[in-house]
């Protein structure tokens, strides 16, 4: 971990909080919509879980990327894991 400057841990380490609350995705989110095919109702399930697995990959990724000398796209690959971290926990809790 020393490889990294501690801001982009930080950056990237906001991706971590929807592992926390993953249990809620699990059980208690209620999916993005209702339908009356079972395949599509299948689809909105996963759909709603990518919320909280989506940041998980996202932060190893930017991780990656930075380590790798691509410090522009891992910060921006953060950035964006952030936002879709913090997009799931609104979604989740509305």
């Amino acid at each position: 971990m020393s490889d990294f400057p501690k801001w982009m841990l930080a950056l990237a380490g906001i991706s971590l909080l929807p592992v926390i609350i993953s249990p809620l995705y699990l059980f208690g989110a209620q999916p993005f919509g209702t339908s009356e095919s079972a395949f599509v109702r299948f689809l909105l399930y996963v759909a709603t879980q990518l919320l909280w697995l989506l940041p998980l990959l996202l932060f190893f990724f930017s991780l990656d990327l930075y380590r790798r000398g691509y410090c522009r796209a891992g910060v921006l690959l953060a950035a964006l894991s952030a936002l879709v971290a913090a997009g799931g926990g609104i979604l989740l809790f509305i």
